[in-house]
């Protein structure tokens, strides 16, 4: 019994210490903001939450990257779509497309940022709502007409 304890307690350390070497975050508070407000800021994306499902580590080099007043997304999609565009379309959620209604305001802890904007993409229309905090760690929702609600996971790039 003892030894499973060990056991447990050495593969939490272990999971705690690799996840946070993972942290791709600026040097420094100063820096992460100056990114945000000349909205010039990439998010790497690391885990996918579908609305019907649990998470999902993604492998491959996923990201949405912010530029001036417009927005690119190459990012995966798992869920339910009600409907498709003709001929299949591309798959996942791709845009570069300029934003509509951006808005952002600190948090209310103060410790990051509420972003939130549209697009509207040839195949669909998207929201989204995104919490960074002053780490670089960052959580977005993409929600569309067309399919069901999806959360990532991520990182700001240096």
């Amino acid at each position: 019994m003892r030894s499973h304890f060990i056991q447990a307690a050495f593969g939490a350390l272990f999971f705690i210490v690799s996840c946070s070497s993972l942290k791709t975050t600026p040097e420094t508070i100063e820096e992460l903001t100056q990114k945000i407000q000349a909205k010039d800021y990439t998010i790497s994306v690391r885990y996918a939450n579908p609305l019907r499902g649990k998470q999902i580590y993604l492998s491959s080099e996923y990201d949405l990257r912010i530029k001036n007043d417009s927005a690119f997304a190459y990012l995966p999609y798992f869920g339910v779509a009600y409907s498709a565009p003709y001929g299949g379309g591309e798959g996942g959620i791709k845009f570069a497309e300029p934003i509509i209604g951006y808005s952002m305001k600190p948090n209310k802890k103060s410790d990051g940022w509420d972003i939130h904007f549209r697009i509207n993409a040839k195949e669909s229309d998207y929201e989204i709502s995104m919490n960074i905090f002053q780490n670089g760690s960052t959580i977005f929702t993409v929600s569309s007409f067309n399919r069901d609600i999806i959360t990532f996971r991520g990182e700001v790039k240096k």
